[in-house]
């Protein structure tokens, strides 16, 4: 296999028409030159320069193998030259991790005023902190809260448990039922379709607790969906009702497929930005955290 190094000095080479030349515009000597471009030539068989008493001319070889190979060697040292130069935004490459139905509903939103070059993780909330506590990634965004030895946690937005339902239910008939009696109101949920991506959840059976002072209704999941952005999604194709996070539902508010209904206020849990100490630089977290805590619209 050809050694990018000797096309590199043969481009050099090629462009100065000289040796010595060629090892200066390269920071090498020029013996180094000669035995890349000797051992190029002896790789390839054929002769790519002669020698001349003022310098080197290209043979027809040497100038058909320019043609074939500069625009690549081009496209590696511009490469090479974004990764090195000191004010390179390379160098602060941002590498995120999420869930994916939190990608979805918070953080996708505001991708593209992060920065040019952003790197999304999606893994679940053990193995994105144990990431960042690695210095695998610089930060990702949880549910609740982690401070730990090599990690900084910054609240974000609350989250608040509110029942979701599609525009064609009258929630106002579910206040006036909830308002005269809870059994009332928990047949009127009954005679709805429901969707839920856990049977289990516990931030479901809280709700449940809260609302009607059970740990679970006499409601049977008619479409279990393993992401809750995906059940939201779901439930916009149908109709019906779910329990879900505010601020997962919200987008789904703004555009009007969903709508919201709160029996009674319950705050669960919030979001945080975790961030690893040593890697994450300050003025770079401020900027996420202002994106990440500024409401849209």
């Amino acid at each position: 296999m050809i050694n990018l190094e000797w096309l590199r000095t043969f481009r050099a080479v090629y462009k100065t028409k000289s040796l010595s030349k060629a090892a200066e515009m390269l920071m090498v000597s020029q013996p180094t030159v000669s035995q890349q471009i000797s051992a190029l030539e002896s790789r390839m068989g054929k002769k790519l320069f002669e020698r001349k008493s003022k310098g080197v001319i290209e043979t027809d070889v040497g100038r058909m193998l320019n043609t074939m190979v500069s625009g690549s060697i081009e496209m590696l040292e511009d490469v090479e030259h974004k990764i090195i130069k000191t004010d390179s935004d390379l160098k602060n490459i941002l590498t995120i991790g999420v869930s994916p139905h939190m990608y979805k509903t918070s953080l996708c939103p505001r991708v593209l005023d992060l920065g040019e070059y952003v790197h999304i993780k999606f893994e679940k909330k053990q193995d994105l902190i144990r990431d960042v506590e690695e210095g695998n990634l610089l930060y990702a965004l949880i549910p609740g809260e982690h401070d730990a030895f090599d990690t900084h946690s910054y609240p974000l937005t609350p989250q608040k448990l509110v029942l979701v339902g599609t525009p064609d239910i009258d929630f106002s008939e579910l206040i006036k039922a909830y308002k005269r009696n809870t059994n009332e109101a928990q047949d009127w949920l009954a005679k709805h379709k429901w969707y839920a991506h856990d049977n289990n959840s516990n931030f479901i059976k809280i709700y449940w607790l809260n609302v009607f002072e059970k740990k679970r209704p006499a409601i049977v999941p008619n479409y279990i969906i393993p992401n809750e952005y995906e059940v939201l999604y779901q439930q916009t194709l149908g109709s019906g009702l779910s329990v879900a996070f505010d601020t997962n539902v919200q987008p789904f508010v703004d555009n009007g497929t969903l709508k919201v209904c709160q029996l009674k206020e319950i705050n669960y849990r919030g979001l945080s930005l975790i961030a690893n100490k040593k890697k994450a630089k300050p003025e770079l977290t401020d900027k996420i955290l202002s994106l990440l805590r500024r409401k849209k619209g």
